[in-house]
């Protein structure tokens, strides 16, 4: 059985978080696991009630019953952790965004992305977008391990019947054109071969303003989810700044981001979204 796993620390933005990965669930005949760090194995039953009574004050639907997961430890490593060992196959997780003062805020979301190896799916507070998935917009870089999101983006845009939007910067620089083209041929082929409905956009803007413009986009063609990679690790061949997957997980839209490690080691499998 497929597993969704929701960390909440019983804020708005969790039940969100919680609706969301709810409604995930009748699409992929998951079954949820609401999960709370503590501090101490005391604070466990405590914290089984409030998960509880967070679930029974939201009118949920679900194929199967909600689970209740508590760990002693850190959000940052026990997160993560929890997830691996669950075998889960995707994180639903409500961020604050950069103001917000509680458990899971701003850079604070990033880092367990940036710890996880299983894909995440960041919503904020304010989203309103439902996970009835029509449109999905992947941005394309220079990197190689773009097949990673387009694989998931693909899974994803199948169980939907959604349509992908690719986008890419104008590079002045040919070498880098000629490179972005290449990735842009690589996923267009990939798309065909698996019949997905797709669009293809170039911004007006290079590399420095890309960010920007992927998320003006995203308002723009009324995009339901974002798919991208995390090179938060790896600054030195960040293509598009260095807070890139922050300013994109914290777009001010709200729309939700699925995000994922660059990582050889993923298999079909691993995807909540594969059939």
């Amino acid at each position: 059985m497929k597993k969704i796993i929701v960390p909440t620390d019983f804020t708005e933005v969790a039940d969100n978080a919680l609706k969301y990965a709810c409604e995930m669930s009748q699409y992929t005949d998951s079954q949820v696991h609401m999960l709370h760090v503590v501090k101490s194995e005391k604070e466990e039953s405590e914290a089984i009630a409030k998960m509880k009574a967070q679930a029974s004050s939201q009118t949920l639907n679900t194929p199967h019953p909600i689970e209740h997961i508590v760990i002693p430890g850190n959000i940052f490593d026990d997160i993560p952790g929890a997830a691996k060992q669950q075998q889960a196959n995707l994180v639903v997780m409500g961020t604050h965004g950069l103001q917000g003062m509680q458990y899971v805020v701003g850079s604070h979301a990033l880092r367990i992305v940036t710890e996880s190896d299983v894909p995440m799916l960041i919503v904020q507070e304010g989203t309103t977008k439902t996970a009835a998935v029509n449109s999905i917009l992947v941005p394309l870089d220079l990197h190689q391990e773009t097949k990673q999101i387009l694989k998931i983006a693909c899974d994803t845009a199948e169980l939907f019947k959604a349509e992908i939007h690719l986008i890419s910067p104008k590079e002045s620089d040919e070498f880098l054109q000629n490179r972005l083209a290449r990735n842009l041929a690589y996923a267009e082929g990939y798309l065909e071969s698996r019949n997905i409905n797709y669009k293809t956009n170039t911004t007006d803007s290079g590399s420095g303003g890309f960010i920007k413009e992927v998320i003006k986009y995203a308002h723009y063609a009324n995009i339901d989810l974002l798919c991208i990679l995390n090179f938060a690790k790896d600054r030195l061949i960040h293509s598009f700044g260095m807070d890139a997957e922050q300013k994109i997980i914290t777009n001010e839209h709200q729309i939700p981001v699925l995000i994922v490690n660059p990582r050889t080691t993923y298999q079909d499998a691993a995807s909540i979204f594969a059939q």
